[in-house]
Formats: structure tokens, C-alpha cells, sequence
């Protein structure tokens, strides 16, 4: 045998060996894991670390977690479960409660992680990844999702049946079909996800008294968010912006839609087919195409609160009497109507005490901060027209609304068209002020009455001049 021959031989041995023990130590981080009821781990030789009811994941696992215990937390150690498609599952929980999965990269299955008849679980800072559905819950309460990634699956997040789940800070971004889906739910909460780029955004089907609140939805390339045969539903606060629909009502009634964003470049803003009593309010309607098509007429919506209606960006109206409410409606047909539609756009800002702010104006509005130890609101301004003003709405429990007084710039700009008691309802005072529009700090304090003044006067004209003896003194 020469030697060349000899060492092909060698070769071929150490590669055939060689495969053994991969395909060996692979098959201890394969298959089907299982945390059981005991808390202990079927088959031992996976790679999964207890330590009390902490279970943390050590190396890669080709297969599926299958968890049977309550009460534990699941780390996954930023290792990854790989899976073969359909019908396989990365993790899933069936009748347990109080397990915490975080840190996995989740990629392949058919469903990344499922929820069915648990409750007070949290899926929290996983990856999920080119799976059929990234998280599906079905019959499930009191779970949270939040701070995941999920990109490039077919789905999102699936929801079926479940109730009082919060989905809050996740990147749903560039999957197929849905970004997050609700069929028969009821009471969930879906907060501050980025959901874009996506077939679909938001899509509930036959889902009521479930809240879509500052959620950032674009370029979803059909919906921003659908209803289908959905009831008493909230959407508040979100930015929906560059999908061919921002909303969409369907057969439809008695939904809440305010103080969201409906901007630029949505073919239709809102989309109403068959809808009937649903309210429309403090909601910006910019740049779209056509804000509202309405698809059935004849069925009555509301569209203002009788105080304020909605921003439009192509309303032709005029404010003559200086209030930041058109003097007209903003007619959409002969059943709706906006009949306070807005001057400006309208913004919301909370404050240290839990309630907002509310303005509304032709300006950009910068931070507003509000300072309790003094009962003073701070906030800038900045516009491009030839004046601009503020109709701002005050919680009374912020300040003593009845001695409220408007500083622009430290007192150095003057401010126009001033009026402090616009209107009052018992819990919000309505003030108006206007101002030559270009940079400017605002400054919304409480107005000290002359009785107070000519006292702190006197005391201040007294101390300047104790200051200057001392000084003569000083120098004497």
C-alpha cells in the first residue's frame, strides 16, 4: 500500500469518525425536550441547566421545548431552537401558569411559541424568525408579550379565544400576512409595538372591549388596522401612516377612535363598510388621498364630542372668532359630519400627576412638561405661518384654573387674543392665546392677584435696598 493510499484512508477514518461524534453530540441537543411536572428534564442529556426553578438553555437545540411546570423561568441564553416546519412547535405551554421564556432566538416552526390554556406567563426579549406564526395564544389570560422581535414570519402574534393579554414594545416587522390577529377575544391590550411592513397590521375578527393604544403602524401594504364584526373596541394614540387603509370598519358598531395620528399617504385614512355608531374624535387626518370613504351610506357615526371634532387637512373653513374650532362642519355626507372640526392638529401629553394635556394647534408642539411644586405647564412652539395659537384643555387638578395667566418668551412676546375662560365642564378648563409665529416658549402659570403683588413688591423693594447699604457699608 503506498503511502499516498495510506493517508486517503486515514483521512476518510478520521472523517467517518468524526461524523459520529457530531451526529452524537446532535442527537443530545435533538428532538422533542420536555420540562416536566417533576421540574425535571426528559432527556437528561439536553442541554438545559437547572438551578431551582431557573432553567436556562446551553447550546443550540434542533427540535421542540415541551413545558408541563408552572412557576419557572426559561432562559434561553441567546442559543437558538431550530425546527423542521410544519406541524412543530419551538415552545409550548399547555395548562400551566407563571413561566417566564426570554433570550431565545426561535426560527422554523410552525408556530415559534404557543400559549393554549395558560395564564400570567411572559414572553419577553425572544427573536422569532421565519416561523408560520412567531406567537399564537389560544383560550389564554393575563399573559404578556413584550419586547419581542419578530421578522420575516408569516404572522405575528395570533391570539384565539383569549382574554387580558397585553402585547406591549414588540417589533413586528416584515412578515407575510398579519401582524397581530384577534379572533373571539376580549379585554387585551396592545401598546407601543412597532408594526410595520407587514401584509396586514391589526386584525380583529368578531374581538370586543380590546384597547390598540400608541402603537406605530406603517407600511403595511392593505390595512393598518381592521375590524371585523368587532364591538366596543379603543384605538387611541397610534401613528398610522403609509398603508393603503389606516383603518377599516366592518360591519361594525359602538368602536373609539381619538387622538390618533392618521397621516400621509394612506389611500383611504378610514375605510367604513356597514359601520353605525362609532365615534371619531381628536383624531389628525393629513395628507390621505381621501380621509374617510364610506362605502354603505346611511349609517350614522359621530365625529365630534359636541366641544371638538377631528383635524382636517383639507378643510376650507375659517375661525372667526378665534376659539381653534372652524366655524363650519367638515361634511363627510348627509348621515356624518364633524361639526367642530379642528384649526390645528391635535396632540395629547401626559403629565406627572396620570392625566394629559391636551392641545391643539397650527404649531409644532415640543416637549410640554408640567411642574406640580409650582402649578406651571412649559412647552415650545414652533410654526412657519404668520401667527399661530394654542387652544389648550387644563385638568382643574393641576392648577387653580381661576387665576391662570399665559407668558410667551419670559414676557418679551406679546400675547394675542388671549381668552382664560373659553370654556369649562368642572374637571377641564378650555384656554385660547395666539402669538407671531415662530420659536417660542410658552409658559401656562397661575396669575398672582394685585392684592399679592403690591405686598411682594413692597418686600422686594425693601430687601434690594437693605442689600445696597450692606454694600456702601462694605466699602466705606
Amino acid at each position: 500500500m503506498s503511502k499516498g493510499f495510506a493517508l486517503i484512508v486515514t483521512l476518510l477514518l478520521f472523517i467517518g469518525v468524526s461524523s459520529i461524534v457530531f451526529e452524537a453530540d446532535r442527537a443530545e441537543a435533538s428532538g422533542t425536550v420536555y420540562i416536566k411536572a417533576d421540574g425535571s428534564v426528559d432527556p437528561s442529556t439536553a442541554p438545559i441547566k437547572r438551578d431551582g426553578d431557573i432553567y436556562t438553555i446551553t447550546d443550540h437545540i434542533y427540535g421542540e421545548i415541551v413545558v408541563e411546570r408552572s412557576n419557572i423561568l426559561i432562559d434561553g441564553n441567546a442559543c437558538t431552537l431550530q425546527g423542521s416546519g410544519y406541524p412543530s412547535t419551538g415552545i409550548y405551554l399547555f395548562d400551566v401558569s407563571n413561566v417566564t421564556i426570554k433570550n431565545s432566538n426561535i426560527q422554523g416552526f410552525r408556530i415559534g411559541i404557543h400559549l393554549n390554556s395558560t395564564s400570567h406567563n411572559v414572553l419577553c426579549g425572544n427573536n422569532m424568525k421565519n416561523n408560520d406564526f412567531a406567537v399564537w395564544l389560544d383560550y389564554s389570560s393575563n399573559n404578556t408579550v413584550s419586547r419581542n422581535d419578530m421578522k420575516n414570519n408569516d404572522n405575528g402574534i395570533w391570539l384565539a379565544y383569549s382574554q387580558k393579554n397585553i402585547i406591549y414594545g414588540n417589533d413586528i416587522t416584515a412578515n407575510t400576512c398579519l401582524g397581530i390577529g384577534f379572533a373571539h377575544c376580549y379585554n387585551n391590550t396592545v401598546s407601543a409595538n412597532e408594526i410595520k411592513s407587514n401584509y396586514e397590521g391589526i386584525y380583529l375578527d368578531r374581538s370586543s372591549n380590546n384597547v390598540l393604544a400608541e402603537n406605530n403602524i406603517t407600511a403595511n401594504s392593505l390595512l393598518g388596522i381592521w375590524h371585523y364584526r368587532s364591538l366596543k373596541n379603543i384605538i387611541s394614540g397610534n401613528n398610522i401612516k403609509n398603508n393603503y387603509m389606516g383603518v377599516s370598519l366592518w360591519d361594525s358598531s359602538n368602536n373609539t377612535a381619538s387622538g390618533n395620528n392618521i397621516i400621509a399617504n394612506n389611500a383611504y385614512g378610514i375605510h367604513l363598510e356597514n359601520v353605525h355608531d362609532n365615534k371619531f374624535c381628536h383624531n389628525n387626518f393629513i395628507d390621505n388621498p381621501q380621509h374617510v370613504h364610506i362605502l354603505e351610506p346611511g349609517h350614522v357615526n359621530s365625529w365630534d364630542n359636541s366641544i371638538e371634532g377631528n383635524y382636517w387637512s383639507d378643510y376650507v373653513g375659517v375661525d372667526s372668532n378665534r376659539d381653534g374650532i372652524g366655524d363650519s362642519p367638515h361634511v363627510l355626507d348627509e348621515c356624518n359630519k364633524d361639526n367642530h372640526p379642528l384649526m390645528g392638529r391635535f396632540s395629547s401629553f401626559n403629565t406627572s400627576l396620570g392625566c394629559d394635556v391636551n392641545v391643539i394647534s397650527n404649531s409644532t408642539i415640543g416637549d410640554l412638561e408640567y411642574f406640580g411644586f409650582n402649578g406651571t405647564i412649559k412647552m415650545y412652539v414652533y410654526g412657519k405661518e404668520e401667527y399661530g395659537f394654542c387652544r389648550v384643555s387644563i385638568p382643574h387638578v393641576l392648577m387653580n384654573v381661576s387665576n391662570i395667566s399665559v407668558i410667551i418668551d419670559d414676557g418679551v412676546t406679546p400675547v394675542l387674543y388671549h381668552n382664560y375662560t373659553l370654556h369649562d365642564n368642572d374637571t377641564h378648563r378650555w384656554i385660547y392665546f395666539a402669538y407671531e409665529n415662530s420659536t417660542h416658549e410658552i409658559d401656562i402659570l397661575l396669575e398672582f392677584p394685585s392684592l399679592i403683588i403690591l405686598p411682594l413688591l413692597v418686600v422686594a423693594t425693601l430687601l434690594i435696598a437693605l442689600i445696597y447699604r450692606r454694600q456702601l457699608s462694605k466699602c466705606s
